[in-house]
């Protein structure tokens, strides 16, 4: 029997679905939903402090200063038009709520899309953006982000920004995946991402970071690699880096915070001789990262602090730029 050429081209996308939904499955684990929706539902819709989500929405390393960085990277500033972004395995839509709040607040009209294989974590993006009031700005679709072109939505569509925060950590073929998302890209645009990657000395002394991590519960699902590699697959695929940055030490002392925090009795904020909390405080105290990864996220949390203090791990952020066309 014949084969036809689109169902040949769709070939990959449909075996690396399967691979991937097993990859992820933690993440969505509906069962570590249900008091997150419990809080989100408490909220009337519109008055959930942005703020007070920083904990959850954050779930990458470095926390909000890590968005930050990488925001600053984007080169986001108001501009004549508003910008077409895209936030791919985008999960509860943190970072997308983020750049929505900041345009809210500096009058910035850009386009906010989000794309995650996740329904469950796709409804909840939706509850949260309702719940702080920006329901209007962002658009929340459920498909493969690997694939962008494949989801009716984005077919043929070309964006200014994308965004990806630690999804290349789960994938074997980074190049097909980079490809794919260079073709989605305006020729101006850039590709913002941030992700973990393996050190040099790991390599060399054949070391990994236990498992668990967030990223992966088994060997199968770490497709951690180093920097080398990144540059090598970002080059095969049309990109060039147009900005690096090393986050490993401020992630380092985050995630000491972090660790000192969780094992506090009481968080400092809310300790006798601080002050009074407020209520943006109060809202945040229930939505930690186990609401999304479940109770093994102690363990995940300490081997991070393993592998970051023994320099098997560090974090990088890029800003990417097509390769311009030789004349």
């Amino acid at each position: 029997m014949s084969t036809s050429r689109e169902e040949e081209d769709d070939a990959p996308a449909t075996r690396h679905l399967s691979s991937a939904r097993q990859q992820v499955a933690h993440y969505a684990a509906s069962h570590h939903h249900a008091a997150l929706e419990t809080l989100i539902d408490a909220h009337p819709a519109g008055e959930l402090p942005i703020m007070a989500l920083a904990g959850l929405d954050q779930l990458h390393l470095g926390g909000v200063t890590g968005t930050r960085e990488l925001l600053a990277l984007a080169r986001l500033e108001p501009q004549s038009r508003g910008l077409s972004i895209l936030e791919l395995g985008a999960g509860l839509g943190g970072l997308a709520r983020h750049i929505a709040s900041q345009s809210r607040d500096t009058g910035a009209n850009h386009r906010i899309t989000t794309l995650d294989l996740s329904s469950s974590l796709c409804e909840l993006a939706i509850a949260l953006n309702r719940a702080t009031g920006l329901r209007e700005s962002i658009r929340v679709l459920e498909g493969d982000a690997c694939y962008p072109e494949l989801h009716p939505a984005l077919s043929g569509r070309r964006f200014d920004r994308l965004f990806s925060q630690h999804l290349l950590v789960h994938l074997s073929d980074k190049v097909s995946t980079l490809t794919q998302w260079h073709d989605c890209l305006e020729q101006d645009g850039y590709l913002l991402l941030h992700e973990p990657v393996l050190s040099v000395q790991a390599q060399a002394l054949g070391e990994r970071p236990a498992l668990p991590l967030p990223w992966a519960l088994s060997p199968r699902g770490d497709q951690l690699a180093s920097c080398e590699e990144l540059h090598e697959a970002m080059a095969s695929s049309g990109f060039e880096v147009d900005a690096h940055v090393e986050l490993t030490d401020q992630v380092l002392s985050w995630q000491a915070r972090r660790m000192r925090e969780s094992t506090s009795e009481q968080p400092s904020a809310y300790r006798d001789d601080a002050p009074a909390p407020s209520p943006a405080m109060l809202a945040a105290r229930g939505l930690t990262p186990e609401l999304v990864f479940g109770p093994a996220f102690s363990l995940m949390q300490r081997n991070l602090m393993l592998a970051l203090e023994a320099g098997w791990l560090e974090v990088h952020l890029w800003r990417l730029r097509k390769r311009p066309a030789r004349q």
